[in-house]
């Protein structure tokens, strides 16, 4: 059951995607031969107009094929012949389907198992926090001077940092005040590990509301943006380890534990690689719809139709690219399952 659950994961974030070019591209008045759910042989075919419907036998992808994206075509309603502006804007459309999957997805968890924010709800006795004269409803504003936007932030912050005293910025009744706070080595055992982490012994507050949780889930895809910005960093610096690439035996593995604990994790899991969908997908990288932008940019700036066979050789040359990366992460994946 749990397989299938990260099966019908993966369906619908290739599903909405490929909705948001499939609407758009009817609003810009393109036309599009077919829009398929799932891959390989038709099991289901509806036409309808002009476009093609159809249910595929393996359901681990789909597509929105639009006439000329690909291909030469003469037909005044082809891809190729729309204006420059609709065109970026249906590329553009999938990517943004995807972030509204991932905020909707943090939504219904945070308006299901609450949300947590910055408010400090309790304070362990003889804490850091509680030596250090931090007090219960304090608004956290900022941690050695970097505003977090969730919690979660705040806690990496300070496992993060190497001071040896920490700076905690709070809201007051209204005032700011700055908090000298050294933080604590603690310890928690995970899978038979014990591991050492730094804490202050603050709990924050957990709330349900609507327009709360609406505005955690955005700032939940901030913060994922922020650290997939931070971990291209890392990788264009070499920093990257081989473990902190996850392919697709990882990620249904993670999905299918999910799916053991419950419809808050599995939405949660949604909206994640939702997001992550959505950035990487957006990255300027022949193949990907940040490279198809790149091109259309170009257009839309100098007035110049890039050669239509060297956008594709370009595409092919990154799609091969990609497939190589596609197999060295699941190589990577299935390797690191073996050990396990």
């Amino acid at each position: 059951m749990s397989i299938i659950v990260a099966i019908l994961v993966f369906l619908v974030l290739v599903t909405i995607h490929e909705f948001g070019h499939f609407i758009v591209a009817k609003w810009a008045g393109i036309k599009v031969n077919e829009f398929a759910v799932g891959m390989g042989p038709a099991i289901f075919k509806k036409q309808k107009g002009e476009t093609l419907y159809s249910l595929r036998a393996f359901p681990l992808g789909g597509y929105c094929a639009m006439e000329g994206e690909d291909e030469d075509s003469s037909d005044e309603r082809s891809f190729d012949n729309a204006k420059a502006y609709k065109r970026l804007v249906v590329i553009l459309a999938g990517a943004f389907m995807n972030i509204v999957l991932a905020i909707l997805a943090f939504l219904i968890v945070n308006m299901q198992s609450g949300y947590t924010d910055l408010r400090i709800d309790k304070i362990e006795a003889d804490s850091p926090a509680y030596i250090a004269g931090i007090q219960e409803n304090d608004e956290i504003i900022s941690y050695n001077g970097k505003k977090p936007l969730l919690f979660l932030e705040l806690r990496n912050m300070i496992i993060n940092s190497n001071k040896e005293s920490d700076t905690l910025r709070v809201k007051r009744d209204g005032e700011l005040i700055d908090i000298e706070v050294k933080p604590e080595l603690a310890t928690i055992e995970d899978d038979g590990q014990v591991i050492e982490y730094k804490k202050l012994g603050i709990m924050p507050k957990v709330s349900y509301d609507f327009l709360g949780s609406f505005k955690e889930s955005i700032n939940t895809c901030r913060y994922a943006y922020r650290s997939m910005f931070e971990f291209l960093g890392r990788a264009f610096k070499g920093k990257v380890k081989k473990n902190e690439v996850s392919g697709p035996v990882v990620i249904i593995k993670t999905i299918s534990s999910a799916a053991k604990v419950g419809f808050s994790s599995v939405m949660f899991l949604l909206g994640l690689i939702s997001i992550n969908l959505a950035f990487f997908n957006l990255l300027p990288f022949p193949a990907l719809d940040g490279g198809k932008a790149v091109f259309i940019l170009f257009e839309m700036i100098t007035g110049i139709k890039p050669n239509k066979k060297v956008e594709y050789l370009v595409n092919i040359i990154g799609f091969a690219l990609l497939m190589l990366l596609f197999l060295f992460v699941t190589y990577n994946d299935i390797k690191g399952l073996i050990k396990w």
